[in-house]
């Protein structure tokens, strides 16, 4: 009897996504490749939740700092560059798609959000304002196709005894870059998350990307040359141009 209380007062210490199931998915593909054509893909992203709950999914990039210069009016005329602002625990990438829009799943979808994943980002110095940066940050992700909250890709199909299909797919931005990239996918059921599971994706240049990246890091004295070539090459080509115009 004993063991057995025991056993419930540290279940109930246990937070909530440590009671949350674990969801079996799929992701393909397992890895992203940018080439010199590369302009954005998309990957399928499926597997079973428990029945009756909503599906949210979040595609994120390892978090980094941000530092933007803060403007400002002196002595309330002109416009200048006043504070630096240092934001840390920036996603390099955030997208967030769900069954329903997030502002219905209750608690967890508001921490699902784009805007309950930036509570968690910190900024320096301690005295500015979150209420105002934290937006302003966001909408500058968002403008850079980085950032993105919608419902609606997700979709559920048969049911299968105590769970379901879900099926999406997610459009990866043409501006991301290579690392390692996380595909977190959340059953949400009465405002709680009761499943989840995790998947790994790298992205990774490949083809001329990849070989002059690798002339950049490690022979910097032949990527040098190289692109002085190039440049003097393109500069013949324009002065060719021009002067066939001329002639005309």
């Amino acid at each position: 009897m004993k063991r057995a209380a025991l056993f419930i007062v540290l279940l109930l210490a246990l937070p909530a996504s440590a009671l949350a199931e674990d969801v079996m998915a799929q992701v393909s593909p397992e890895a992203i490749d940018i080439g010199a054509l590369y302009n954005g893909t998309s990957i399928a992203v499926s597997g079973l939740v428990p029945e009756g709950s909503q599906v949210a999914l979040r595609f994120t990039g390892a978090p980094e700092e941000v530092r933007m210069k803060q403007k400002g009016k002196f002595l309330g005329l002109l416009w200048m560059n006043m504070n630096t602002l240092h934001f840390s625990g920036v996603p390099k990438v955030c997208l967030v798609e769900s069954t329903a829009p997030l502002g219905e799943m209750g608690e967890a979808g508001g921490k699902l959000s784009l805007t309950g994943m930036a509570q968690s980002i910190g900024i320096e110095p301690a005295g500015a304002d979150r209420g105002m940066l934290l937006p302003e940050l966001l909408k500058l992700k968002r403008g850079e196709g980085l950032y993105r909250e919608s419902s609606g890709a997700i979709v559920l199909g048969a049911a299968r005894g105590a769970a379901r299909e879900f099926s999406a797919n997610v459009s990866i931005p043409s501006r991301l870059s290579p690392g390692s990239y996380v595909v977190e996918i959340f059953a949400v059921k009465d405002g709680r998350v009761v499943a989840q599971g995790v998947k790994n994706i790298e992205a990774k240049l490949v083809g001329i990307p990849a070989q002059l990246a690798d002339l950049a890091f490690n022979h910097g004295a032949l990527y040098g040359i190289f692109a002085s070539i190039i440049a003097i090459l393109a500069g013949l080509a324009i002065g060719i141009v021009f002067q066939s115009k001329e002639a005309h």
